[in-house]
């Protein structure tokens, strides 16, 4: 099994997570995918936002809160937009 794959069926069977936790979690799995699977990843909110198809920022920062919270991701906010937000998945 493919190693986003592994780390999709992990989130997938957490009981602590909804729809929008998994799809936040799946965009930033593909971005991870499109790196080569680099230790860390930069990524703006506004482009987390429309990959993972969310309206509201306060979703989105639940959602990315939520994620760090349960050690799904390691997440270093910036506020420059052209610099970009580090995020490292767990593994």
């Amino acid at each position: 099994m493919s190693k986003p794959l592994i780390l999709y069926s992990k989130i997938a069977d957490d009981p602590r997570v909804n729809v929008w936790h998994i799809s936040l979690y799946t965009f930033i799995l593909s971005l991870w995918h499109e790196s080569g699977y680099q230790k860390q990843i930069r990524v703006s909110r506004k482009q987390l936002m429309k990959g993972a198809h969310f309206n509201s920022i306060t979703t989105y920062h639940k959602c990315i809160g939520k994620l760090k919270e349960l050690k799904y991701i390691i997440y270093l906010p910036t506020y420059d937009t052209y610099q970009g937000s580090t995020i490292e998945l767990v593994l």
